[in-house]
């Protein structure tokens, strides 16, 4: 309760001073310690601000996030050292700094050229000689493959060969580092989504693809 100065009586009304707080009272007297932050805020956390998320439920994203990275086999022809070949193709809405997948049917002897050369990735294949279908890329200097490189990702040469081929689901990783690091124990933790800086996107993948004849 308070007194005006001719002695009137006059109702204190207890509220929040803070003009930026989600529950300011213009008309409060008396501070109550009661303003709260959260309720009116944006996703940057900003009382009546402006950010909001995208489709993906990104803060101030721009609607790409979710967008999936699809995998696919080209064309399988056999090369001037009688080994089989095969292209593998993407389509890709991302910037990516590492993957790994893997190729059902067969064991894989080398990767060269494609998008992952043009952007100075190196792709190895059976890198801890305990994984013959295995397939890793990534940068050391940190280069992204960005978004909208669409083609050969790489060329995969084959040792052995089954009737078909077909990508692992269960082991394909396509991440982009927040942080890249040129450190190679680092690489692999981006790469298999064990850094928490990392983005892993969702991904689609191809049919399998029955191996032809060649005479």
């Amino acid at each position: 309760m308070l007194y005006s100065c001719d002695q009137e009586v006059v109702e204190a009304v207890h509220g929040c001073f803070d003009s930026e707080a989600c529950n300011y009272n213009p008309d409060a007297s008396y501070d109550n310690n009661s303003c709260e932050y959260e309720t009116c805020a944006d996703c940057e956390g900003i009382p009546y601000g402006d950010a909001s998320e995208d489709q993906c439920g990104i803060c101030q994203g721009d609607g790409t996030y979710c967008l999936p990275i699809s995998l696919s086999f080209g064309n399988i022809f056999i090369n001037e050292s009688d080994q089989f070949e095969v292209q593998i193709l993407i389509d890709n809405p991302q910037n990516l700094s590492g993957y790994q997948f893997k190729i059902e049917g067969t064991e894989l002897q080398s990767a060269y050229g494609g998008i992952s050369e043009e952007y100075d990735f190196n792709v190895i294949v059976n890198p801890s000689s305990q994984s013959p279908d295995l397939i890793i890329g990534f940068s050391l200097s940190g280069e992204l493959i960005p978004a909208e490189s669409n083609g050969v990702l790489t060329n995969i040469a084959l040792n052995t060969l089954s009737t078909e081929l077909c990508f692992d689901l269960e082991n394909a990783i396509f991440t982009k580092s927040v942080d890249p690091n040129n450190n190679l124990d680092q690489v692999y933790d981006n790469i298999d989504g064990s850094d928490d800086d990392v983005i892993q996107y969702q991904l689609n993948f191809g049919e399998c693809i029955d191996i032809p004849t060649f005479n």
